[in-house]
């Protein structure tokens, strides 16, 4: 057996960063207590963290200041760990040999293509934290972060000539985006724009109460922003000329300048033994994040099975995770379950940056402390730590 235990991160966004970054603080510890060395080596598809909760402001403005202010070299923030013990390999995940305890990979370059060999990596203890994916880019990694650098380039170019801009998708996202487009192009604005939200239920933000919503929507309308329900998209074409042509659930059909799409992601489980999956994608795990059908295996993120998703339950699944990892491998110490501090409303919605709602731990929030708390920055400078 080798004196040094590897473990093997899967993914590079919140989750697989706050796990190694947990881990490695806890190395030196854990080899006094051991006397056996541990090395962290991390997988991802993308050189670059995408920090995605300001994307419904970047994708329309350089902000802060440059277009990749967004997007953070991973490598960068590990600086301080020698490669004794940390690792970062940039890689297209192809799958699991559950049997072998090894992950297959295919390296990518620098212009991000994928080499046509594929490779292995033996592991002693693996976290899976690959995150979801949804349709756009704009809101989720299709592979490295150039796809979504460039669908900012793109919207950012066609956005001050577009007359009509529709966004579909009343959540969180959605709601958000087009509070920032109504800010910078609503009726109030020196060019205004036709903006249409379509939210695909009989509201807006559904996982918050009816009245939360409904301000929103109040505050949308107060830009000039249309707010239709009851509608979702069910086709779409590119005709070639900067516009697109819409098909909804009604029948009804569309051109517009822009379309942005915001609905849900889905995990990106797709390299995954399908044993190891419930019905939804999800990696089946226990209230310690481990999975039970496998030894030293664990899952955090959007991909564990009963993830709420979001920053709010990362903040809180993630050092469970290190901590368990920690003291089983430590052999002292009981593991903990993963609880979130409250199952009530929780979230903070800004409707661009001069308004927002929301609720926290099931208390209404006002729009004032909304702003300052979220939309006044998006929350920028913790993107930096």
């Amino acid at each position: 057996m080798s004196d040094t235990h590897h473990i093997v991160i899967l993914g590079g966004s919140y989750s697989g960063l706050g796990v190694a970054h947990g881990l490695l603080k806890a190395l030196p510890g854990l080899k006094a207590q051991t006397g056996r060395s541990y090395k962290v080596t991390m997988i991802a598809n993308s050189t670059h963290f995408w920090y995605s909760v300001g994307a419904p402001r970047a994708m329309f403005i350089p902000y802060p200041k440059d277009i990749m202010d967004s997007f953070i070299p991973i490598e960068k923030g590990f600086k301080q760990y020698s490669p004794e013990v940390f690792k970062f390999v940039h890689a297209e995940i192809t799958g699991l040999e559950t049997d072998k305890k090894t992950v297959l990979y295919s390296v990518k370059n620098e212009k991000q293509e994928t080499a046509p060999n594929t490779n292995t990596i033996s592991f002693d203890t693996l976290v899976i934290a690959t995150g979801s994916k949804g349709p756009s880019p704009l809101y989720s990694y299709h592979g490295s972060h150039v796809p979504t650098l460039d669908a900012y380039k793109d919207i950012q170019s066609r956005l001050p000539s577009a007359q009509s801009i529709m966004i579909v998708g009343g959540g969180a996202s959605g709601t958000e985006t087009a509070g920032e487009i109504g800010h910078l192009h609503g009726k109030k604005t020196s060019s205004p724009k036709d903006i249409t939200i379509l939210s695909g239920q009989d509201r807006l933000l559904t996982g918050l109460r009816p009245s939360i919503g409904q301000r929103a929507q109040e505050f949308l309308e107060g830009m000039g922003v249309m707010v239709e329900h009851n509608l979702k998209l069910t086709d779409s074409k590119d005709l070639g000329n900067g516009t697109s042509k819409v098909t909804l659930s009604d029948g009804s059909i569309r051109t517009v300048d822009v379309l942005i799409n915001a609905i849900g992601r889905k995990p990106a489980s797709s390299f995954l033994p399908p044993s190891l999956l419930d019905d939804r994608g999800r990696v089946v795990c226990d209230a310690y994040t481990r999975v039970p059908s496998l030894k030293n295996v664990w899952v955090t993120g959007d991909m564990a099975q009963g993830s709420t998703g979001g920053i709010f339950y990362i903040q809180f699944t993630v050092p469970t995770t290190v901590g368990n990892i920690v003291a089983e491998l430590g052999g002292k110490g009981k593991l903990k379950e993963w609880k979130l501090p409250t199952t009530k409303e929780s979230q903070f919605v800004p409707v661009g940056p001069n308004y927002g709602v929301g609720a926290a731990f099931g208390w209404w929030v006002p729009s004032a402390v909304v702003r300052m708390v979220k939309g006044r920055n998006m929350m920028w400078p913790t993107a930096m730590k």
